[in-house]
């Protein structure tokens, strides 16, 4: 398909926000008309070598974001348009000659390159586009958008639509999927959700469904239905989070078959706690932790067994059996934030560690710096990549 979503998803947002002629007023019940307008500008660097001739290179992206909301009574819309220059000696890299920039298949094509060099692509794009209806009972939208199903925070066995990658240095950019996505309660704290991300060909789709709910303190939630792998490819799974001891215990797992292979369980639990501003520990007044067990069913424990390939190409994220993971957030001052995850393969005894320092300059103005370290011996997982350190301007508007 064409860039055509882009005009017409701009249309309608205007259209939705556009004040009625001479409608009579809206009853109290009905969302008045409303346009917000609002996004970024940001500037990032990153350093790094290749993993495959392990030649370094650079490169950096500048990205000017347009963010519209839109609303008329029970019509809602919503487009992130990007402007995006991309500029480096990466392009030169072996990764970018065999995989590109490793980005999910999109459904609908709603980016268009504007210039493209040996060392650079200008393009744009809708990084998110949707349109649809939200009432108190439920939801009902189109469009590229983010479905996020799971408790974890670095591994989600149950969101095989958007995983997270916790090794991302943009982690705010979560990849979006295209989709017809509804929710619809079903009791006061009980609702059902259905998502299909259509694809050319049955084997491609998508079509899963979920159901939440609440016991006590805790929320619990069962998914299933058919996954993008092949023609009989499923996945069942469930999730939980609530309150213990202070702090929130989470989980969930997920049991699939992806057609023609081996079933594999997927399974992770976490807890997080922020200690209070009265604990007497040095370093410890307001500090955020996190810590995440993580099983790969269908992972390998031999070293020489891994097909780096699927990480290389975005298709996979973790390649062994199990993982510990954790996660440090802590205010230095005010305006100076420090941001530490770490990953373990407990199976290679290969890690990450990913420590990033954020300045809130003032006036939506925010500088960060960080720096991925991979560790282990050659032959491992995260032994064999290599080191990438980044600096970020952003300004929000």
């Amino acid at each position: 398909m064409t860039f055509l979503p882009a005009v017409l998803l701009v249309a309608v947002s205007c259209a939705l926000a556009a004040p009625p002629g001479d409608a009579a007023p809206a009853p109290a019940l009905e969302r008045p008309p409303s346009f917000s307008v609002g996004g970024y500008v940001k500037e990032l660097w990153q350093y790094s070598r290749s993993s495959i001739d392990h030649r370094p290179y650079f490169i950096n992206v500048a990205r000017q974001r347009l963010s519209l909301d839109a609303a008329r009574s029970a019509l809602v819309a919503h487009v992130d348009y990007d402007h995006e220059q991309l500029a480096g000696s990466m392009f030169r890299t072996q990764e970018y000659r065999r995989f590109g920039l490793a980005e999910p298949a999109a459904f609908l094509d709603a980016e268009q390159s504007i210039s493209t060099s040996a060392t650079a692509i200008w393009r744009h794009r809708l990084y998110r586009w949707w349109a649809g209806v939200e009432t108190d009972g439920g939801v009902l939208r189109f469009g590229r958008q983010r479905i996020a199903w799971g408790t974890g925070k670095l591994f989600n066995p149950t969101d095989v639509l958007n995983p997270a990658n916790p090794f991302s240095v943009e982690k705010e950019e979560r990849p979006g999927v295209d989709a017809l996505y509804g929710r619809l309660g079903l009791a006061e704290l009980t609702q059902a959700e259905l998502a299909w991300a259509p694809e050319e060909g049955w084997s491609r789709n998508a079509l899963l469904a979920r159901v939440r709910s609440n016991w006590r303190s805790f929320d619990l939630s069962a998914m299933g239905g058919k996954t993008s792998l092949s023609t009989s490819s499923w996945i069942v799974g469930g999730d939980f989070a609530g309150n213990v001891a202070d702090g929130t215990l989470r989980g969930e797992w997920s049991y699939s078959d992806p057609g023609g292979g081996r079933p594999s369980w997927k399974l992770s639990v976490g807890y997080d706690y922020t200690f209070t501003t009265d604990v007497r520990i040095p370093g410890f007044k307001d500090l955020s932790v996190m810590a995440e067990f993580f099983h790969n069913g269908a992972g390998r424990t031999g070293v020489f067994r891994y097909d780096f390939r699927k990480v290389l190409a975005g298709r996979e994220i973790t390649l062994a059996k199990d993982y510990a993971g954790f996660a440090f957030a802590k205010d230095l001052h005010p305006l100076l934030k420090l941001d530490v995850t770490v990953v373990l393969n407990l199976d290679d005894s290969s890690w990450f560690a990913g420590p990033v320092l954020t300045w809130d300059v003032g006036r939506s103005l925010f500088v960060s710096g960080g720096f991925q370290r991979y560790g282990g011996s050659a032959p491992t997982e995260y032994g064999r990549l290599s080191n990438v350190g980044y600096l970020q301007a952003q300004f929000h508007f």
